[in-house]
């Protein structure tokens, strides 16, 4: 094993183990690898070490913020990378990145076994690779009270629900411009405006992330909303971390949904562009894909990766919904949002 380094948006923390001697890493020094990604990437250590020692390499992580920040960072380095891989460019975040040419193609020896659905969510461009997917949608304290549930996007709007919801700006969070990008899909231009100007008006609270959201808002957390934007794999994680026999929470789950596709990609520039292909790979390994939803608490890209017992509660079975915007587009869908809300 040949150590791990996390580094955080301002300070290098590192977290890797001293070289033992040749047989550990090898005769020669080990090179580095340098990964971009979003503040919610984990894995398993072992597995980690694994890659290192298999490829002589030192896998410094960068973390960046969400899938928002990672993608604006790259651009603004654009071919001139400060690390090698980016994971977390997501179905809203690529058409900006793939225009300003931050990723160089690289075709996955798995790409074949990603569902269709996955890569076209992602342009279906060999400059990028599926990793994992999920699902944004209400989750409601099941312990907060509440007489009766929302069973419509618009019933949130209803005075029954007034003061009940918390979201995230879709400007500064992931979650939050999938739940808006998830409006625009179901309600259609105009119907969407409408409706958040209705939210506005029935006290909807805005955060700017999901942790503010989901554990400062969140009624479940100490907070005063029992109607949270959020994962539909969060009951699952309540589960457990909280060694449950069934979640607390649940979702919605009464509206077909958006699927939220995260990626990987080679970045233009790349010192080691190679080993950047080897890791997009090693994240379509069996091992890799198997313990997604015990650490980033998302779905397996691959089909038929087994997953754990726990994880049945984050089963939905809502409809899918696609929905592909230019960077344009989804800049308006923004800009108007906050004009909406600031009135």
């Amino acid at each position: 094993m040949c150590g791990l380094r996390r580094v955080a948006p301002a300070v290098a923390i590192v977290c890797g183990v001293l070289l033992l001697g040749a047989a550990a890493c090898g005769d020669d020094e080990p090179r580095e690898l340098a990964v971009l990604t979003h503040d919610s990437f984990d894995m398993e250590e072992e597995l980690l070490a694994r890659f290192e020692e298999e490829h002589n390499v030192t896998v410094t992580l960068i973390e960046g913020g969400d899938a928002n920040e990672i993608v604006a960072r790259s651009i603004l380095n654009a071919g001139n990378p400060e690390a090698d891989l980016l994971f977390g460019v997501d179905n809203f975040s690529y058409h900006r990145a793939l225009e300003a040419g931050v990723f160089e193609p690289y075709e996955a020896g798995r790409r074949g076994e990603l569902p269709d659905e996955l890569l076209a969510a992602v342009g279906g461009t060999p400059e990028l690779t599926p990793v994992d997917y999920g699902f944004v949608d209400i989750n409601v304290d099941l312990e907060a009270g509440l007489e009766e549930l929302p069973t419509a996007l618009e019933d949130l709007a209803d005075p029954r629900w007034r003061g009940a919801l918390v979201v995230q700006d879709p400007a500064t969070s992931s979650p939050g411009l999938q739940f808006l990008a998830l409006t625009v899909a179901l309600l259609g231009e105009g119907g969407w405006q409408q409706f958040w100007e209705a939210l506005r008006g029935n006290d909807v609270r805005v955060t700017d992330g999901w942790t503010a959201a989901y554990y400062t808002e969140f009624t479940r957390n100490g907070g005063d909303r029992p109607l949270v934007v959020s994962y539909t794999s969060s009951p699952a994680a309540e589960v457990f971390f909280g060694e449950l026999d069934e979640p607390p929470t649940g979702t919605l789950a009464a509206w077909p949904l958006l699927r939220q596709v995260e990626a990987a990609g080679v970045l233009a520039g790349a010192k080691e562009p190679e080993l950047a292909g080897a890791f997009i790979d090693f994240m379509l390994s069996d091992d890799f894909q198997a313990q997604i939803p015990g650490t980033m608490f998302v779905y397996p890209a691959l089909p038929g990766t087994p997953t754990p017992e726990w994880w049945r509660w984050a089963e939905v079975g809502a409809e899918s919904l696609e929905l592909d915007a230019t960077a344009e587009e989804i800049d308006r869908w923004i800009r108007e949002w906050t004009e909406i809300m600031r009135r």
